[in-house]
């Protein structure tokens, strides 16, 4: 978990310097594995977060003596500390769940402006999001097949608001044609209208098929990066095709 994220979720900044130190405690624990601790670690800890160098001896005093003391001496060392046990156990319940998030994407407009295409619907914000996490991340074919997956939705979602996504299913109407079909159906509708960004469907497409079906392909940043400010134009564009915007 990034730091500000766990100031997030704990209002740091927001507690005593006493209730603070505790919980960076909790995350040097949890983020290292570390249960032991000292002053200078704490004041180093207090640092890093972005908070006042505190006064140590009145923290320390407060940490192991105070009416909610959370550390106790570690026998034989006269400067080393660690959690009281119970106090530990109460803070995994309490902030536990935190780490075991299965739902949250860590992602910050990397390639896709989140401001602007997101908060339309949650299964396109949860798109968008992996697409940049996978790019933050360097998982470039990871996300090519996200970013193809994306316009293919896109493309649908245009269809279907102008009333005219028959024309892209298959013959039993139940099932969408597979996605070199709607690009060659889109490219020339009339009613869907495309400016000339639909010169660019096709390497969308193809980027991410590389990416899913290349047996010994793999995407590099350059990559992406060659089509991301057109792709950035197509999303716009379906984006006011769909109604989103």
């Amino acid at each position: 978990m990034k730091i500000l994220d766990f100031i997030k979720h704990t209002k740091l900044d927001t507690l005593s310097e006493s209730e603070r130190a505790k919980l960076l405690c909790y995350y040097h624990y949890k983020t290292n594995n570390e249960k032991q601790f000292n002053m200078s670690l704490v004041s180093d800890l207090m640092i890093k977060f972005g908070f006042n160098t505190p006064n140590t001896s009145r923290l320390k005093n407060n940490l192991i003596k105070g009416k909610n003391k959370a550390f106790i001496p570690i026998k034989g060392s006269k400067n080393e500390y660690e959690f009281i046990p119970a106090h530990l156990q109460t803070l995994e319940k309490e902030y536990k769940g935190i780490w075991n998030d299965s739902e949250t994407i860590e992602s910050s407009s990397e390639l896709i402006d989140e401001t602007k295409f997101c908060g339309k619907r949650q299964y396109l914000d949860k798109l968008i999001k992996q697409i940049n996490h996978t790019y933050a991340h360097n998982c470039y074919d990871a996300c090519a097949v996200l970013m193809r997956r994306l316009f293919e939705v896109m493309l649908i979602l245009s269809y279907q608001k102008l009333g005219i996504d028959n024309e892209i299913k298959d013959s039993s109407g139940n099932e969408y044609v597979m996605l070199e079909k709607i690009v060659t159906n889109a490219k020339n509708n009339a009613t869907l209208n495309l400016s000339r960004i639909k010169s660019e469907f096709d390497t969308f497409r193809k980027v991410g098929n590389f990416s899913a079906h290349g047996i010994t392909y793999t995407a590099g940043q350059k990559d992406i990066g060659d089509i991301k400010l057109d792709y950035r134009r197509m999303l716009e564009e379906l984006y006011n095709k769909a109604g989103l915007i």
